[in-house]
């Protein structure tokens, strides 16, 4: 079910809390003034910043942060105990925060800073191997690392490169940021109705789309062992594969030691055709769950640099959860009578005046002055109606 937008402002943290109030234009301006600032701030001063402000949203942003230690405590399993799980959670907001100050640095990085930058990498020249097979190449990642880096890395080696990326508001803002990832040669697929037509036209003109997995999907996507249990994974990626033929990878491009640079890598291609039964809900799922295996891999090798700060796996509701959602239910129910109520003030003075100025009512109106059922419009015409007449 999804939230409203009441309830995500108010299990939000105050940074997100923060973030809702401010307006379009103060985002594309503030976005604006940052990115300048970035540019002309050295690179670990920065990530100083990045890691003060990583800590502070994991300190406040109770729901996610919890959700990051959870997410981390099946990464990490049994034996690595509570206080690494906690460690590494905190590490990943950390990183988080660095990525951002990256992506805020990106409408006025040098050229040639993400070459400079990216040191140790390997695999790229898989993609022009399966490129030559004609039917165009699904590369697969997750929050992982520095993805941004990883596309934009391609794409100044003159790779045919579209990702799928959410809208930023106000559209200002998302015009800048789509056409900062069109001089790295980031093709932008937004998230809209058109968006699936837009991937098999890339795939049909022999081009690289580039998808993230680990977007949790409990009870929607496809079931699959993820770290030794089970979670939900979109099923599009195997899909796609499925009808097209285009080969599957999977990508990463995460931090290094000192932060600044990155080692990236495209991993063997994912071979997926003796998995294809002719069963399509179950060629899907085991292709799905070829790539979980290769995602599981990757992440395993920096789960500090993995930014899941959403429940990746579904478990059952604790009674302390189930307190705190019948208290925030109270709270958002209290608030919206409270709204009624100031939005139909107005309208009760209004019909309190002319019930005053009429000779005596006709009918009990007791229930007008409580704001009980009141319809300002409808209230006032059966007011006109059925008060006093004059004789």
């Amino acid at each position: 079910m999804v939230e409203s937008v009441q309830q995500q402002q108010q299990t939000a943290g105050p940074l997100a809390r923060f973030m809702g109030r401010v307006s379009p234009g103060g985002k594309y301006w503030g976005f604006r003034i940052l990115s300048r600032l970035a540019s002309v701030v050295p690179i670990r001063i920065s990530y100083k910043l990045a890691v003060l402000i990583g800590d502070f949203i994991y300190y406040t942003w109770h729901e996610h942060s919890a959700n990051a230690v959870g997410n981390m405590r099946r990464v990490l399993g049994p034996r690595a105990g509570e206080r690494a799980a906690r460690r590494a959670a905190r590490a990943s907001f950390r990183n988080y925060a660095k990525t951002l100050a990256d992506f805020i640095r990106f409408p006025h990085m040098a050229d040639g800073e993400v070459e400079a930058r990216v040191r140790e990498h390997y695999g790229a020249d898989r993609l022009d191997e399966l490129r030559a097979k004609g039917k165009g190449v699904i590369a697969i990642s997750g929050h992982l690392g520095n993805w941004d880096f990883a596309g934009a890395y391609l794409g100044r080696r003159g790779l045919p490169l579209y990702a799928i990326a959410d809208r930023f508001e106000p559209p200002k803002l998302d015009k800048l940021v789509i056409e900062t990832r069109l001089r790295n040669g980031i093709h932008v697929i937004t998230m809209e109705a058109s968006a699936m037509r837009t991937i098999f036209e890339a795939l049909r003109r022999n081009e690289v789309v580039m998808l993230l997995i680990d977007r949790p999907m409990p009870g929607e996507g496809v079931p699959v062992q993820f770290f030794g249990e089970t979670a939900w994974l979109p099923s599009g990626p195997a899909a796609i594969a499925l009808k097209t033929g285009a080969p599957l990878v999977i990508g990463y491009c995460v931090r290094m030691r000192g932060d600044v640079c990155f080692q990236g890598g495209i991993e063997a291609p994912i071979e997926y055709k003796h998995l294809i039964t002719g069963n399509k809900q179950a060629d899907i799922q085991a292709i799905t769950q070829a790539i979980a295996c290769g995602m599981e891999a990757l992440i395993r090798r920096t789960p500090d640099q993995w930014y899941m700060f959403r429940p990746m796996w579904p478990r059952p509701e604790t009674a302390a959860e189930r307190r705190r959602a019948r208290r925030q239910a109270r709270r958002v129910a209290l608030q919206r009578r409270a709204r009624q109520l100031r939005h139909a003030r107005p309208s009760i003075t209004r019909l309190r005046v002319r019930i005053r100025g009429a000779a005596a009512p006709s009918a009990d109106l007791s229930g007008v002055s409580l704001g009980i059922s009141v319809d300002p419009p409808e209230m006032e015409e059966w007011v006109a109606g059925q008060g006093p007449q004059e004789h």
